[in-house]
């Protein structure tokens, strides 16, 4: 007996039977043991963490109403201004202090959540849903990670941040939600609070009805809340179905963050040795591949070169028009621009001999690519102001005339970088971006384009006014024309365009409430009600 427990003791771990020889063949394992079940990862909480998690849950489902379902105005102004004070709160109790520029980006980052309440242009209001919900998703972990602004390598570092990172902490959110129900005073009494109301729903419904038949008070009262507009149970479904991921999602990017400090980001020479292994084609090989590409753009601008330089004279070439001569002109400025941008990324990033090495040949491919491309920007938007000119503003027109000064943007500073390796490219660029974004936006395009049409048809220097272009627009260009009443009553227009405002304010029913709830449809309420009592 002793030496069968000195010999178990031993044995780190038993091994399963082996059956006699008539059962099976020799040492045959028939009934082996069950292989044990991987343990979840459990993740390190604080006691901060748990409140957290419910509340990111609630931004979910408030997120995905009124800033996927919903996107209209004051309620998005609000779920977006409580998204980032919720971050900034939770950056707080993490034991991180955000750096001057970071409180700067802070501060641009609730000025652009004011785009929603200022404008009522769809358009606006999704690209602007773009821009925030990265933005404080980088800001929170630049602030943890101790970053700056933005890094050398900022759309890795953003993937990671808002997509890499989130993922491998996914499951801290239901286990904090989880752990904070057990042992829980607070979710006790919350437990019986629900109880309590539940209980007592039935009672309330008859002495509600009791009191209505009583009082007409509480009866005017019942049918004023019966007149408001029915919730969708339909939508209310699928808002909580999808914003219950989303919650989980946004914190854990909240939990992500915190852990920048025991997982920090990756130096600049973790991704200079990744972009190292690309450099694999000779030199040699892509000079031979983009010359007879530089000799084709060479011949081309040559050949057309009365076609091109007619944008900047002001006069059309022979046999065209302007909505061809410069659609043709963007169409080709889309083109060329993004195979000019591929090309010189892989001159840059895949040559043998590139990087601070480079040789000067490599950069002159470059800096002719960059400036060939410019030279088709330049032009396109000369013949965008010429269109402009002769048939008035739209909303392509001006969103793509701000896509293509952004871009030349993008090749100058693309110059700009093959003469000093030292320029802060991510930088500079996020810079402009942020600043054009912004004049974008807070300038309402709608607006401007009635305004400018208004003003040149009564001039007399435009003479077709679109006026079912302009009522395609949001209440910005509704609000202008509704100030323009003489011009349009002038012009035969002013019946017109209140038939057209009425329908555009009708906001009684389903998703069109939330469209009357920004500065603009408001005023344009106000504006159609002084005008139809006077």
């Amino acid at each position: 007996m002793e030496d069968f427990q000195s010999n178990t003791a031993a044995e780190p771990q038993m091994t399963p039977p082996v059956l006699p020889d008539t059962l099976g063949a020799p040492g045959q394992v028939l009934y082996p043991y069950p292989a044990a079940k991987p343990e979840k990862k459990k993740w390190e909480l604080h006691s901060f963490d748990r409140p957290f998690a419910w509340i990111a849950v609630l931004l979910g489902f408030l997120l995905m109403r009124y800033a996927f379902f919903y996107a209209d105005g004051f309620f998005t102004t609000g779920c977006f201004l409580l998204l980032y004070f919720v971050s900034a709160l939770y950056i707080r109790f993490s034991g991180c202090k955000p750096t001057l520029s970071q409180r700067i980006f802070g501060c641009v980052i609730c000025a652009f959540t004011f785009v929603f309440s200022l404008t009522a242009s769809p358009l606006l209001h999704g690209l602007c849903f773009c821009f925030l919900l990265p933005a404080i998703i980088w800001r929170t972990h630049a602030v943890c990670g101790g970053k700056g602004f933005v890094t050398r390598f900022f759309p890795f570092d953003l993937g990671s941040s808002g997509i890499a990172k989130p993922i491998q902490h996914f499951t801290a959110g239901p286990q904090a939600m989880f752990s904070s129900q057990k042992n829980s005073a607070a979710t006790n009494t919350v437990k019986h609070i629900l109880i309590g109301l539940l209980v007592t729903i039935p009672l309330t419904i008859v002495v509600g009805m009791l009191l209505a038949s009583a009082d007409s008070g509480i009866a005017d009262m019942f049918e004023f809340l019966s007149d408001l507009p029915d919730i969708e149970i339909g939508e209310i479904f699928w808002q909580v179905v999808f914003g219950i991921p989303l919650g989980i999602w946004l914190f854990a990017i909240l939990y992500s963050a915190a852990k920048r400090k025991e997982q920090p980001f990756p130096v600049d020479a973790f991704y200079e040795g990744k972009l190292a292994a690309l450099r694999m084609i000779p030199n040699a090989g892509l000079y031979a591949g983009v010359t007879p590409i530089c000799l084709l753009y060479l011949a081309y601008v040559i050949s057309q070169t009365n076609y091109f330089l007619s944008a900047f004279a002001g006069r059309l070439p022979e046999g065209m028009i302007y909505s061809e001569y410069a659609r043709r002109g963007f169409f080709e400025l889309c083109a060329i621009a993004v195979i000019n941008l591929l090309v010189i990324l892989v001159l840059t990033g895949c040559a043998k001999k590139g990087g601070a090495d480079r040789p000067k040949l490599l950069t002159v491919y470059a800096v002719t690519l960059c400036i060939f491309t410019l030279f088709i920007i330049a032009t396109a938007l000369a013949k965008m102001v010429l269109y402009i000119h002769a048939y008035g503003m739209t909303q392509l027109r001006i969103f793509t005339t701000w896509f293509m000064v952004l871009l030349a943007v993008v090749f100058l500073v693309l110059l700009l970088r093959q003469f000093t390796a030292k320029l802060p490219t991510a930088a500079v660029l996020t810079g402009v971006f942020i600043v054009m974004f912004a004049g974008l936006c807070f300038s309402r395009p709608d607006a401007r384009i009635a305004e400018y049409n208004l003003r040149r048809c009564a001039e007399g220097t435009l003479k077709d006014m679109d006026i079912d272009m302009l009522c395609d627009l949001s209440e910005d260009a509704y609000n202008i024309m509704a100030q323009n009443r003489e011009l349009l009553e002038q012009e035969g227009l002013w019946d017109y365009f209140l038939e057209k405002a009425e329908m555009k304010t009708d906001y009684e029913y389903g998703s069109d409430q939330y469209r009357k709830w920004n500065m603009s449809a408001q005023i344009l309420l106000q504006q159609l009600h002084t005008d139809t009592t006077r």
